[in-house]
C-alpha cells in the first residue's frame, strides 16, 4: 500500500449544507474503503484547506478511481499527493 495526503475543500455547493459536513466525511471513507483503500486520519486544519487526510491505496489507478469519484460528490475539492517516509527520501538522495 502507498501513503497518499489529500487536501479537502468544501466547495461554496458544500459551504451551504456545511453542516452536512460529517456525512461528506463519511461517504468519502466510504469510497476509498469500497475501493481498496484505508482512510488513516483525517484532520480538519485551518488556511486555505478544510481538511487533510491520510490515505493509503494498492495503487495510483485506485487512487485515481477515489479522486474522480469523489469529484462527483461535487460538494468538496480535492488535491492528492503521493507521500513517502522521509527516510526513504533521503536514502534516494545520497
Amino acid at each position: 500500500m502507498f501513503t497518499y495526503i489529500g487536501l479537502i475543500k468544501v466547495t461554496p455547493e458544500g459551504r451551504e449544507q456545511f453542516d452536512k459536513a460529517p456525512e461528506y466525511l463519511e461517504k468519502i471513507r466510504e469510497i476509498i474503503e469500497f475501493e481498496g483503500g484505508t482512510l488513516e486520519r483525517t484532520l480538519a486544519v485551518m488556511g486555505p484547506w478544510d481538511f487533510l487526510a491520510i490515505v493509503k491505496y494498492p495503487d495510483n489507478e485506485t487512487a485515481f478511481r477515489v479522486v474522480a469519484k469523489i469529484g462527483k460528490l461535487e460538494v468538496v475539492k480535492t488535491e492528492t499527493f503521493p507521500a513517502e517516509d522521509v527516510a526513504v527520501f533521503t536514502k534516494a538522495i545520497v
